[in-house]
């Protein structure tokens, strides 16, 4: 049962994620550059001003980390965004119930929990920093959403993915009686 869908829903999700896939690698191009950045051409002035901000010398390799897991954070993103394309191609193909979609629901569960982990430990670390910039002379802003959301998001993934495995094993057994 393969065909193509001219549903306007599924074709504006499928630019919506495409936008959104080349911005989360275009953020984590950027990020990665100025990663580059802070360990060439830019050490000496953030150490300078981690160290006239009174932070410890440990501070310069925090802010690296910072940024790290900022590029982990979108590289989630990333992830979670081409198994929904993924998906979203095999509902437009019509054949949506599949035990590899729920490996895919299953999988962006995980992701969804990975990034609350990665941006946790952002927020952490930002926090920490954000102590030696009171007059905020480094220009960064951290500010990361941790709200209930994301956890119901991973909760709701997880059981669609056993919806989908115990649907792609009825349709199994109901192609088998036929």
């Amino acid at each position: 049962m393969k065909f193509r869908s001219t549903d306007p829903l599924l074709t504006a999700a499928k630019v919506v994620v495409a936008l959104l896939i080349a911005l989360s690698i275009f953020v984590m191009v950027m990020l990665t550059i100025g990663l580059g950045a802070i360990f060439t051409v830019e050490r000496s002035d953030l150490l300078a001003k981690l160290a006239s901000a009174g932070a410890p010398q440990y501070a310069y390799w925090m802010v690296a980390l910072v940024i790290a897991m900022l590029i982990g954070l979108f590289w989630h993103a990333f992830q979670f965004l081409r198994d929904l394309w993924s998906i979203i191609a095999s509902v437009d193909a019509g054949d949506p119930f599949r035990p590899a979609n729920a490996d895919l629901l299953n999988r962006m569960g995980w992701t969804v929990l990975g990034a609350y982990i990665t941006a946790l430990l952002i927020a952490l670390q930002a926090a920490w920093l954000e102590q030696f910039d009171p007059l905020d002379s480094i220009d960064a802003d951290v500010n990361i959403d941790l709200g209930a959301g994301g956890l119901l998001l991973m909760l709701t993934l997880f059981i669609l993915a056993r919806v989908f495995r115990h649907g792609a094993a009825m349709r199994e057994d109901l192609e088998g009686t036929v």
